[in-house]
């Protein structure tokens, strides 16, 4: 099974929180982001949930070079669709796909492909 997911706008990188600093506009906005995920997962999967080994294709599109990170981006989709249910864990992400990365475009968008693996 492999499912395919546009999220529109700026990409918004995981941020490391505490019980302080999680209401911060920066943790907000990484966590608004994720919710973001999490809602367009539900409504192109309508309630499949992945299951055993999961191969991760995530691709960033920035207007300018301020973004964060890639595994920060790569951290927040992750957490996004487990967020969403879309697997019980993301342990279950072994592998990375060609071409996952941070490209330049005038749309600001992350494209997302995650599907199951044999075995």
């Amino acid at each position: 099974m492999k499912v395919e997911l546009t999220i529109p706008g700026r990409p918004v990188p995981a941020q490391r929180m505490t019980r302080k600093t999680k209401w911060t506009d920066r943790a907000q906005r990484s966590l608004d982001y994720q919710k973001k995920i999490a809602w367009e997962w539900k409504a192109v999967a309508k309630g499949l949930k992945l299951e055993g080994p999961l191969k991760l294709t995530a691709k960033f599109y920035f207007k300018d070079r301020r973004h964060g990170d890639l595994s920060n981006l790569i951290k927040a989709v992750e957490d996004g669709l487990q967020y969403g249910n879309a697997f019980d864990n993301d342990k279950q992400i072994i592998r990375y796909g060609e071409g996952t990365g941070i490209y330049y475009d005038d749309e600001e968008r992350a494209e997302i492909i995650i599907e199951e693996l044999e075995g």
